[in-house]
C-alpha cells in the first residue's frame, strides 16, 4: 500500500482497514485526525476529489482497496463512506460507528493541539499521571515546538491512538544521548478513561517495543503509582519486571504515594 498512495494516507488506510462497520459517517476534521495531516484543499471544494476513483490521485485507496466507497459528502463537514452491502437506510452516527475502530501512528507536527487537549484530560482524570487537574496548561506552541524536536532524532518519540475520530491515547518513548545509557529508554502510557478495556494500551506498548527495537534501545523502563494495581498488572503480562519501589516519591492530595519502578529488557 505505501507504494500505491501517498504516505500521509497510508493511516487512513489502517483506519478503514479495522473497521467493522459498513457504513462509516466521519466529520472532515477526524479524517484529518486519523491521517495526523491535513486534507488539501480541493477536498473542502470539490466534491469529485472524494469521487475519484482513478490515477493520478490515488488518495481513494485508502478506503477502495477496503471496500468502502464515497455516497454523500457535505464539503468542509462530513463525508460518509459505505459498503455496498450496507442498508442505506441505516441511521448514520458517527460516534457509534467508528467507537470500536482505531489506529495507531507516530506524532505529527499537526497533532499539536489534539495531543495538548489529550495531556489536559489525562491530568483530570486521573490521580496516576504526574500532574493533577490544572496543575499543568501545556500550550499548543510547547507541544509542537517538542512534537518537532522529537522528529529530529532516533532516540525518542510519541505513539498515538486514534479513535472515535480523536487522539484518544498516546505512549511516549524518552531516550538518553549519553552513550551510557543510549541503549535505554523510559516510556509514558495515557489512555483517555473512556476508550480503556479495548486494546489500545497493549497495541501502544507493542508499537513501542518496534520502535525501541528499530532504534537500538534494549532497555524499556518506567514508573507507576504502587495503588495502581490495574497497570501494574498489564505491565506485568507485557513482561515488565519490578527493580523496586521509591517510597513517598510522589504527594498527591496532601498523601505520600509510593512508585514502582519497572523494566523490559528487549532482544534486539
Amino acid at each position: 500500500m505505501e507504494n500505491k498512495i501517498e504516505k500521509k494516507y497510508i493511516p487512513l488506510a489502517e483506519y478503514f482497514s479495522s473497521a467493522t462497520d459498513d457504513k462509516i459517517q466521519l466529520s472532515f476534521t477526524e479524517i484529518e485526525t486519523i491521517m495526523g495531516h491535513s486534507l488539501p484543499n480541493s477536498s473542502y471544494l470539490n466534491k469529485s476529489w472524494w469521487k475519484k476513483t482513478k490515477p493520478p490521485l490515488k488518495h481513494y485507496l485508502a478506503w477502495i482497496e477496503q471496500g468502502y466507497y464515497v455516497t454523500t459528502i457535505q464539503p468542509g463537514y462530513h463525508v460518509t463512506f459505505e459498503k455496498p452491502s450496507s442498508n442505506s437506510n441505516a441511521e448514520l452516527d458517527s460516534l457509534e460507528n467508528a467507537k470500536n475502530t482505531f489506529i495507531t501512528r507516530s506524532i505529527e507536527t499537526d497533532d499539536a493541539r489534539d495531543l495538548a487537549k489529550l495531556l489536559s484530560t489525562l491530568d483530570a482524570e486521573t490521580d496516576f499521571m504526574l500532574y493533577g487537574k490544572n496543575e499543568r496548561d501545556p500550550s499548543v506552541q510547547s507541544v509542537r515546538k517538542k512534537i518537532t524536536n522529537l522528529r529530529k532524532n532516533n532516540s525518542s518519540s510519541i505513539i498515538v491512538a486514534v479513535v472515535e475520530g480523536q487522539i484518544g491515547g498516546m505512549i511516549s518513548i524518552s531516550g538518553n544521548k549519553a552513550p551510557r545509557a543510549k541503549h535505554r529508554a523510559s516510556i509514558y502510557l495515557g489512555i483517555i478513561q473512556k476508550f480503556t478495556n479495548q486494546g489500545i494500551g497493549t497495541l501502544l506498548l507493542k508499537d513501542a517495543e518496534k520502535w525501541a527495537i528499530s532504534n537500538s534501545i534494549q532497555r524499556l523502563e518506567l514508573s507507576v503509582c504502587k495503588s495502581n494495581a490495574i497497570a501494574i498488572n498489564m505491565f506485568n503480562k507485557f513482561g515488565f519486571t519490578i527493580d523496586g519501589e521509591r517510597k513517598q516519591s510522589l504527594k498527591i492530595n496532601d498523601e505520600f504515594e509510593n512508585e514502582i519502578y519497572m523494566s523490559k529488557l528487549l532482544n534486539i
